[in-house]
């Protein structure tokens, strides 16, 4: 039974089960002016706001659960909740600076809203919801700014640029926690609408989030999983043509690697926004995409919602408002990472049956089998922006990647909100080249759990090695990539493994192929995912909800119930230490048999072996 106590000064309500503190929120604003109490209501006003607080039960797929409904009035006054934590955190969707579980970061209120590299570590594919090991859920229904165990006010705060020395260290967006954050998840905004759940665990709270927010009714195509995307953008950047296509497809063949799809990135149009090729870059696109199809390649070109003011769509947009304005009606330019340029007005329905269209146009003409979608995050929108329908930021996100679902199955975007049902795959944000939790190898991993529990079941990881923009690969970096995403949903290469030297071409030509051989496990707990909405990867306290070690667990996955990985995500290291669930689980390569709960200590893990076990 779920017992809440009051404390009126300050004020805050405390929920609690056999003595344990579930949450504690508290109302920072004095002071209490009136106070209304039964059993299934509190009602409390302020100088500013009145606040109510509901009972609710609600019932779902994931069982019933009791609730409760915190809401503030009037609707156009700011007022501010903080949940104090307890117990472990996990939700919200990806960060850049992507620690597990959330308790390990220290995050600035801002704008919960959707970016490119946010000013306090927000990224792409958000959901608005947290929740607790001790089976707490949180859900703000409303645009809210949201804090995350806050550091002291002393700490410096970001700009949102693409200028590196303004937007601060990967490693600070948002903060490793030190032990001076402020222990609360903290709610502001206008009229706030929250949920509160108490699921009773772990696993319960992921379901209801879940449930409540939906999950995909179908897959995306089956090779999506099966062999790896190869795109240009890591090795070439925008130093693409013809002949570089056409030889980057050779190498692939040559060295003998698995290939499904060949993406052909920035910069094959001649202005951003113009769909078709450029003629002196790609003469015949339509004969070297019927080459690749020969050879075995499903071709994609990449594909942004801006328009570069040059481009002939940029002219055609701003004819028709198909483009997002000013108050004046003049075409707003928006800055992005390749410049400014004019942004689609996706709430305009004709305007996207227009980019469609084009879209279609270029696909007979050319052959081309479907396209990568980038962008379409709530940052790129000014807050003063005019629309064909008026939408908070994270609308835009939503309609885009909805949009685009609905035409396409052989794609790919990189944000997300409120988009769990689509059956596409997400690309996680660009990864680093480097190792740690700060965007680099060890938050593929991180990013792939946070997402999952947000209910992003079908992640499409960043390239192997990431973007290699201002660092550079190691073999060493190039294999123990490979490795880890030998057992994720899906693989993607840019960066060529055979230019790491010859141990690196056959290690990850080795891991590419594993992950070939898994692919009908894969494929399996997909159709899983689209029945039940449990994700395809699973945190190791999937298997032991109760388990400290478990719960905090950052450097092993689950690939469903049956498969658990401990890869090596930290330079120089051979041995390590892994977390065995309950059971009894036998290590793929040597055949050993083990019993869980418990930790081996410094198991093997030598350059060219991935540890994982299979539960028998």
């Amino acid at each position: 039974m779920i017992q809440f106590e009051i404390t009126t000064s300050p004020f805050s309500i405390s929920f609690k089960q056999n003595g344990l503190e579930l949450v504690n929120l508290r109302i920072p604003a004095s002071p209490l002016k009136g106070l209304w109490v039964d059993d299934e209501v509190v009602a409390a006003d302020f100088p500013d706001f009145s606040l109510n607080l509901k009972k609710c039960s609600e019932s779902s797929s994931a069982g019933s659960e009791q609730g409760w409904i915190l809401t503030t009035t009037p609707a156009n006054i700011s007022a501010m909740v903080a949940a104090e934590l307890s117990g472990h955190w996990y939700g919200g969707g990806e960060l850049i600076h992507q620690q597990f579980p959330l308790n390990k970061v220290m995050m600035q209120s801002g704008p919960f809203q959707t970016f490119d590299n946010g000013p306090t570590g927000l990224s792409g594919k958000l959901t608005p919801a947290w929740f607790s090991s001790n089976g707490v859920l949180l859900i703000a229904d409303s645009p809210v700014e949201v804090g995350l165990n806050q550091p002291p006010a002393e700490y410096p705060h970001f700009k949102w640029s693409f200028a590196t020395e303004e937007r601060g260290a990967f490693s600070n967006r948002p903060f490793r926690d030190n032990g001076s954050g402020d222990k609360s998840i903290t709610f502001k905004g206008n009229g706030l609408a929250l949920k509160i759940f108490f699921t009773g665990t772990v696993i319960e709270a992921t379901k209801k989030l879940i449930a409540y927010y939906g999950h995909p009714s179908d897959t995306p195509p089956d090779e999506l999983f099966a062999k790896p995307t190869w795109t240009t953008w890591a090795r070439y950047k925008s130093a693409i043509n013809q002949n570089v296509v056409m030889q980057y497809a050779e190498d692939i063949i040559k060295h003998d690697y698995p290939f499904n799809v060949l993406e052909i990135d920035d910069r094959w149009q001649v202005f951003y926004g113009d769909l078709h090729f450029d003629p002196e870059r790609f003469p015949s696109p339509r004969r070297m995409i019927d080459e690749l199809h020969k050879k075995g390649f499903k071709v994609t070109a990449w594909v942004i919602p801006f328009m570069d003011p040059k481009s002939q769509a940029f002219a055609e947009s701003v004819r028709n408002e198909w483009i997002v304005r000013k108050r004046d009606g003049s075409a707003y330019l928006i800055q992005w990472w390749q410049g400014n340029g004019g942004l689609l007005d996706v709430t305009n329905p004709s305007a996207l049956d227009w980019f469609f269209e084009r879209l279609r146009n270029l696909q007979v003409q050319t052959g081309l089998d479907g396209f990568k979608f980038d962008a379409g995050e709530a940052c790129f929108l000014p807050a003063d922006a005019v629309t064909y329908r008026e939408i908070h930021p994270n609308e835009y996100t939503q309609i885009y990647v909805d949009a685009i679902a609905r035409q396409y199955r052989l794609t790919e975007v990189r944000s997300g909100w409120m988009n769990q049902r689509a059956p596409i795959f997400f690309r996680q944000w660009d990864k680093t080249t480097s190792w740690g939790l700060d965007n680099g190898l060890h938050s593929v991993l991180t990013g792939i759990l946070a997402l999952g529990l947000a209910g992003y079941p079908f992640i499409l990881p960043d390239m192997v090695g990431g973007n290699e923009y201002d660092e550079k690969a190691s073999a060493e970096m190039m294999i123990r990539w490979t490795q880890l995403n030998a057992l994720l949903p899906a693989m993607q290469f840019s960066l060529p493994p055979w230019e790491y030297g010859e141990e690196c071409a056959v290690l990850c030509r080795r891991y590419a192929a594993l992950h070939a051989e898994f692919a009908h496990r894969i494929l399996s707990l997909a159709r899983e995912t689209v029945s039940t909405g449990v994700p395809i990867i699973r945190p190791v306290f999937w298997l032991a909800p109760q388990d400290e070690v478990a719960l905090t667990c950052d450097d092993q996955f689950l690939l469903g119930n049956d498969i658990l990985v401990a890869p090596i995500v930290c330079p120089n290291q051979y041995l390590r230490d892994i977390y065995l669930p309950p059971g009894h689980w036998r290590d793929h390569w040597t055949k050993e048999l083990f019993k869980g709960a418990g930790v081996l200590k410094q198991y093997p893990a030598p350059l060219d072996r991935l540890p994982f076990f299979e539960r028998c």
